[in-house]
């Protein structure tokens, strides 16, 4: 149950980080926020050295950099994005 929640949460992440990084719409108090659940939940499920969690921390700070005010290429805020997507579908699936 608790892996379908977080697979909700990395799609809900990867839309408004897509809508917000490519699109424009959104603010950057949104990715903000969403960078730090995405650091919460990398740090509280990094044991067993889950290359998965790694890959959330980075990501925070990808998000936690982009809220700050930072202008990420493109390129970057799409592999983010469909990243996030795939590892919920994933999530959801099995």
């Amino acid at each position: 149950m608790i892996i379908k929640i977080l697979g909700v949460i990395d799609i809900l992440t990867g839309l408004l980080f897509w809508l917000f990084g490519i699109l424009g719409f959104g603010s950057s108090e949104i990715v903000l926020l969403l960078g730090i659940i995405l650091l919460i939940k990398g740090i509280v499920f990094i044991s067993g050295f889950s290359l998965m969690s790694f890959l959330d921390i980075i990501i925070g700070l990808v998000l936690l950099s982009s809220g700050g005010g930072a202008d990420l290429p493109n390129i970057i805020v799409i592999i983010v994005c469909l990243f996030l997507l795939q590892k919920g579908v994933f999530s959801l699936v099995s």
